[in-house]
């Protein structure tokens, strides 16, 4: 469940800030950090 929240909330959120923000969040945490 905190894996489909997390990508709802993100996708939901970040994805109409910055469509490009919430790749790296969903990819690995290593894309996060660079």
């Amino acid at each position: 469940k905190a894996c489909l929240y997390a990508g709802i909330n993100i996708s939901g959120t970040n994805g109409e800030v910055m469509p490009g923000q919430w790749e790296y969040q969903v990819g690995p945490s290593v894309g996060i950090e660079a």
